[in-house]
């Protein structure tokens, strides 16, 4: 019987050594959408995002790198947003969309505002996760509304791509109109 308890309290002392640093860390997180956003400006800024147009600039090792592109002559430039998949957290999204909007590359007209474009970017990151998940229903259902194999969703998913607006076919417009509703419904 004592070994027991002895048994018991070991492992309540055990579960207690990993429930408080936990609480700990969970206490530090911002909690509140304006100390969240504040927190992800101080890791997404000036200094860690990445800004070039391809040609007259390149990639940085450590950095978010975001480059402007023209993929046809005449056209407005894309954006390409290498790292892209690393970013699941919407207030990341906006600090990095905040650092894009202050090149001069960048115009809303053209590539739309800020909730838009985190529209295209939660978009892509959810094809991407349903393209490489496990159930086969997801997969068929993503194939049949994008009407392209698997296999090139998740090629073109690995990296986002912001194309001027005029650029989106309707179907995908639709899809990214009502992902920023949501977002603005917030």
């Amino acid at each position: 019987m004592m070994k027991r308890i002895a048994l018991l309290l070991g492992c309540l002392a055990l579960l207690l050594g990993l429930l408080l640093p936990a609480a700990a860390e969970e206490a530090a997180v911002p909690s509140t959408p304006e100390e969240r956003l504040a927190a992800a400006r101080e890791k997404y800024n000036a200094e860690t995002v990445n800004v070039f147009v391809r040609g007259k600039g390149r990639a940085k090792k450590g950095k978010i790198n975001v480059c402007f592109y023209r993929s046809k002559k005449n056209v407005p430039m894309s954006i390409n947003i290498r790292e892209s998949l690393q970013i699941t957290d919407e207030y990341e999204m906006q600090a990095i969309l905040e650092v894009i909007t202050e090149s001069e590359n960048y115009s809303e007209e053209v590539y739309g505002s800020i909730p838009f474009m985190k529209a295209q970017w939660i978009t892509h990151n959810l094809a991407h996760d349903l393209a490489t998940g496990s159930n086969k229903q997801i997969k068929q259902w993503l194939k049949d509304i994008t009407g392209e194999k698997l296999s090139y969703v998740i090629s073109s998913a690995k990296e986002l791509d912001l194309s001027p607006i005029e650029r989106i076919p309707e179907k995908e417009m639709r899809i990214y109109r009502l992902v920023e509703l949501t977002l603005l419904v917030k």
